[in-house]
Formats: C-alpha cells, structure tokens, sequence
C-alpha cells in the first residue's frame, strides 16, 4: 500500500482506499501511475497531465486497453521453432504453434510499450521547446511594447515640458526621464537654464524701477510671462512722469505712446479739460483774423464784408437779438456828419477765455482794446478815441455778442 495524491482533488490517500473521503472520486483499481515522471492519474487519461507521456495502456493500436491474460500467454513465449524437432511433427501442429507464438508476441504490451516511449520522449521534448519559443516570442514582444509605450509617454512628457516655463516642470522631466534622449534632456536643460537667467533678469529690472531696464527686458525676452507686468510697470513710470509735467503735450504723448493704458481715460478726460481753458495758437489767430476782418470791413463802410463776420442774431451794444442789419446800421451811425474818413486800429491786446458748448465745440469770450482815427471836414474835429471792446465768438467763428465801452483818459 502507498499514499499518493488524489488525482481529483489532491487529497492525500492509499492507493487501495475504494474512493477519495475527500471528493468521492474511485481510486483502487482506477489509477495508473506514469512510468516516466511517477504522477499518479486516472485511467481514463489517455496521456499524462504533467509529462503528456501516453498511457501504459493506450500503447495498443485500437487505442483500447488490452487486458491480456498473462498466465495463459506464458507457456505461448516459451514454444519456440527448433531446427532439432522431429521430422515427423504433425505440421498442424507447427503452424498452429507458430501462429499461437505470432499472436503472443503482437500482445505483449510491456514490450511494445518500450520501443513506443522513445518517440513520447522525443514528442514531449519538442512540446517543450515550441513553448519555450512562443514564452520567449510573448515576452519580446511584451518587452518591445513597453518600450514603445515608454517612449510614447516620454515624447508626451516631453511635448509638455518644452512648451512650458514653470522650472519646475522642466526639472520634473530631467529628474523622470533620465535616460531620455540626448536631444530632449539638451533641450530642456537649455530652455531651463533660459528661464533661470530670465528670471535673474527679471528680478533686476523689477528692482531697478527703470523704464529702459524694463524695456530691454522685453526686448531679450519679448515671449516672457512677465510681459503683462513690464509693460504695466512702464505705463506706471510715464503715467507718473506725465502728471508732474501736466501739460497738454504731455498727456497727448503719453496717449500716443499708450493707446491703451491703464490711464488712458483718465488722460483723455484731463486733456479734454485742458483744451476747454486753453487757447491755441490757431484759435488766437483765427480770432486776431475775425476781429480785424470786421473793423477792416467798418473802415470801408463794406456792408457785406461786415455781415460776414457776424451770426444771424447777436447781442449788439445794448441789444438783445440783433440782426445783420442792425450791425450796418451801427456802422452808419458811427459815420456823423463831418466824419470824412474813420480808421480802426487794434493793437492785439486780446484777453480770450474759452467755454465748451459741446463735444469738440467752443466758445471764446474776447476782450481787447481798439483805437480809432476820426478824420473831419472841420480839422479841429479830428479825434483819435480808445475804446474797450467786449465781444463773443460762437462755435461757427461768428460775433455773437458786441459791446464798446470808451475809455476816457483823464
């Protein structure tokens, strides 16, 4: 008796126990053991689960288990043909026997069973090899895979980390892939060190408070992610150079060289202001020019000349809503009899203060002085008289208001 395992369930039993106590599976007569590697396996295996050496008793032709009476064939091994047996043998006799001998040998498994075992031998050591090809087979291809997937995912990671500028996801990818190419690990270490001397850069010129610093800032490093603020920091330094010089000129240079800073609007509205108190050298000449032109026109008695000058209603001396006609027939009457000739001279004196009516549209309050000549029949009448003028010009450059006052000199 021997225990062996339950080739079920692996339970260790006797090999004469009637059935596994375990699974129930029949093991007394209904095992075989495998003459090549001695595991124990049911008799309705046709070959060896663990060497796949076929069964002792499958080796017959039919593939059948050939139950062979042992006892009976002995005698059937031992009668053998001799040259020495009487001449006189029944010759039934001899083929009878040759034939028993003939059918003992084909039946005698045990010997069959070696010869057919060299094959099985041979059979499982190719098996054994085929696996081992497509093992080694899986596994290159396995290992080329993970190369390629490797490579995939460092390419990504690399795509990644050259776009961008954060330190330290560039030094992520020296630190994870270091045996990533050449040309990648180059890349990136330049890129890296790039950033590094940019921020150097970056530290000084934020430091320096300098508009040319922060300008060649940009220019070395016109892509930096410092953009924003340099040009915010620039627009700070002229905005604050601006205001201390608070001139026209000033706002309108910075409104040109920062279209769209930070103070843009707060600039428009200053120089708008500006320009509603100041008088420019054009409005103080187009003014000079109305003034003079409707005095030329009175010195000339020109009554359409004078109508030119002045808007369809005006205030005129003492007047409310005059027209054209009235200003002519102010000129007439400064003609008196005797007054052969009359000749206005403005020495340019002006006061002009502007107001704005509307977007872009002033109004000018002048003040001047104007000095006439009087030429009469009667000489001793000749005067010279001064006068104060006060006037208004509207937003179409027309007289829209016209006061004399004489100035008596004491």
């Amino acid at each position: 008796m021997a225990i062996i395992k339950c080739p079920e369930c692996g339970h260790q039993i006797s090999d004469k126990a009637p059935i596994c106590p375990n699974c129930g599976v029949e093991i007394a007569g209904k095992i075989t053991k495998c003459p090549e590697c001695g595991e124990v396996y049911l008799n309705d295996e046709d070959l060896c689960p663990h060497c796949h050496c076929p069964a002792p008793n499958h080796y017959s032709v039919d593939s059948k288990p050939a139950k062979q009476d042992t006892p009976k064939l002995a005698p059937a091994v031992s009668v053998q043909p001799s040259s020495n047996t009487d001449d006189k043998t029944n010759p039934n006799e001899s083929a009878t026997s040759e034939n028993r001998n003939k059918a003992t040998v084909s039946n005698l498994s045990p010997a069959v069973s070696k010869e057919e075992t060299k094959p099985a031998k041979k059979t499982s050591k190719t098996a054994l090899f085929i696996s081992f090809i497509i093992a080694l087979v899986i596994f290159g291809a396995c290992f080329y895979m993970y190369n390629e997937a490797q490579k995939k995912k460092e390419n990504e990671e690399y795509n990644f980390a050259v776009n961008s500028n954060d330190p330290l996801v560039l030094q992520g990818f020296l630190d994870t892939y270091k045996d990533a190419t050449p040309a990648h690990r180059d890349t990136i270490q330049a890129k890296l060190k790039m950033i590094k001397l940019g921020n150097q850069d970056w530290t000084n010129a934020l430091v320096s408070n300098s508009k040319s610093a922060l300008q060649d800032y940009l220019k070395n490093y016109p892509n930096s992610e410092h953009k924003a603020l340099a040009m915010h920091k620039i627009d700070s330094i002229d905005w604050a150079q601006t205001s201390s010089l608070d001139t026209e000129e000033a706002y309108l240079a910075y409104i040109t060289e920062h279209p769209d800073g930070d103070h843009r609007d707060e600039a428009d509205e200053i120089v708008k202001k500006i320009k509603a108190q100041t008088v420019s050298p054009e409005e103080k000449a187009f003014i000079s020019d109305l003034f003079h032109n409707f005095f030329v026109s009175i010195n000339s008695r020109n009554e359409e000349n004078l109508k030119s000058t002045v808007a369809e209603t005006l205030t005129l001396l003492n007047k409310e809503n005059a027209t054209k006609s009235d200003v002519v027939e102010m000129m007439n009457k400064l003609y008196k009899d005797g007054i052969t000739e009359m000749t206005w001279k403005l020495p340019g004196n002006y006061n002009i203060k502007k107001r704005e009516a509307g977007e872009d549209q002033y109004e000018y309050i002048v003040s001047f002085s104007a000095n006439q000549d009087v030429v009469n029949t009667d000489a001793s009448q000749n005067t010279t008289n001064k006068y104060r003028i006060d006037a208004e010009v509207n937003t179409n450059k027309k007289i829209a208001l016209f006061k004399m006052t004489k100035i008596v000199d004491n």
